[in-house]
C-alpha cells in the first residue's frame, strides 16, 4: 500500500488529476490518499503530491509551489498534474505518442490553468464554458454546507480517473483509426472521394488536400458522404452539396438530388445520408462535378 500525500483544504483539477494518474497506474486498491499539510506526515509519504515544496522525482516528490519549479519549452509551468505525469504517463499510456497526445489535450490546460495562464480568450461573453477545472470544482461542498471537503475530493477523483481512462481509450482507438484511414488512402487509385467499409471520422482526412469526400457507414445502417473539412480548426469544408439539397429529407431530396435512396442532406451542405453506399458515392459525385 502506497501512501500518496496531498494538501487538505479546497481542491483543485491540479492535485485531483494528479492523484488520479497515481490511483490508475498503481491500483486504487494500492493506494492510501492522505490530505494534510503536517510537515511529517508529508515528509514520511511515498509520493508527496502539489505540497511540500520540493520537485524530486527520484524521491517521488510533485509539487510545484517552490522557485525555481519547472517551466515547459513552451513557457506553461508544470503544476503537480503535470508533473505526476511527466514521471508516469508514459508507463501509464503505453507509449510516448500516446502520453504526448494526454498532455496537450487534458495535462496542458490544467496546468496553465493552475498557473494562473489563459490559453484562450473567450468571443462570447454571453457564453461561459465549462472547463475541467469547473467540473471539479463541483464537487467541492457547496456555500453553507457541512459536507467533507476530503469526500468531495475523493469523489471528484473517481470522475477523474474515468476522464482519464476515457481519454486514454479514446486516443488509443483514434490513432487505430488515423492507421486504417491512412491505409485505405494510399491504396486509393481515385483520391477525391474515398470509400471506407467502416465507419470514420472525415478529419482524419484534412490532412490529403486531393480529398474532398468521405463515404462510410454509419451507426444507423446507412452510408454517409461527408465534406472534408478545409483545416482542422475550420467548420469550412473544401467542397458542399449543391445548395438546392440543404435541409431535405427522404422522397423531396430524392427528387432533388436525383438519388432513390437518399436519406438526408444537411442543412449546411456538408453531410449527405443514403440507405446505400452506391446512393452516397453518387451524391458526393454530383456535388464535386456541379462544384
Amino acid at each position: 500500500m502506497k501512501k500518496v500525500i496531498t494538501h487538505s483544504g479546497s481542491f483543485h483539477a491540479d492535485d485531483v488529476f494528479a492523484v488520479s494518474t497515481l490511483q490508475l497506474h498503481f491500483g486504487v486498491e494500492n493506494i492510501e490518499v492522505v490530505r494534510t499539510r503536517d510537515e511529517a506526515i508529508i515528509a514520511a509519504g511515498d509520493i508527496v503530491v502539489d505540497v511540500g515544496g520540493v520537485y524530486d522525482p527520484g524521491r517521488q516528490k510533485f509539487d510545484h509551489h517552490q522557485n525555481g519549479a519547472p517551466v515547459r519549452d513552451n513557457d506553461i509551468p508544470y503544476a503537480a498534474f503535470g508533473l505526476v505525469w511527466k514521471h508516469y504517463g508514459e508507463a501509464l499510456a503505453g507509449g510516448p505518442e500516446l502520453a504526448a497526445e494526454i498532455e496537450r489535450k487534458l495535462v496542458l490546460p490544467i496546468d496553465a490553468n493552475d498557473n494562473g495562464v489563459s490559453l484562450f480568450e473567450n468571443t462570447r461573453p454571453d457564453a461561459s464554458p465549462l472547463l475541467a477545472q469547473d467540473v471539479i470544482g463541483l464537487f467541492k461542498p457547496e456555500w453553507g454546507s457541512e459536507a467533507s471537503m476530503n469526500e468531495g475530493f475523493l469523489t471528484a477523483c473517481e470522475l477523474a480517473r474515468d476522464v482519464l481512462s476515457r481519454s486514454l481509450l479514446h486516443i488509443r482507438a483514434d490513432q487505430a483509426e488515423k492507421d486504417y484511414v491512412r491505409s485505405v488512402y494510399g491504396s486509393a487509385s481515385s483520391k477525391e472521394v474515398l470509400v471506407f467499409d467502416k465507419q470514420v471520422s472525415s478529419i482524419h482526412l484534412v490532412e490529403f488536400p486531393e480529398v474532398m469526400a468521405v463515404i462510410c457507414p454509419n451507426e444507423e445502417g446507412n452510408w454517409s458522404a461527408a465534406m472534408v473539412r478545409k483545416t482542422y480548426d475550420s467548420f469550412s469544408t473544401k467542397r458542399q452539396f449543391p445548395a438546392e439539397w440543404g435541409g431535405l429529407r427522404d422522397g423531396e431530396l430524392a427528387v432533388a438530388s436525383g438519388i432513390a435512396d437518399a436519406v438526408f442532406c444537411h442543412k449546411a451542405l456538408f453531410l449527405f445520408v443514403a440507405k446505400s453506399r452506391e446512393g452516397a458515392v453518387a451524391a458526393a459525385n454530383k456535388a464535386l462535378t456541379q462544384g
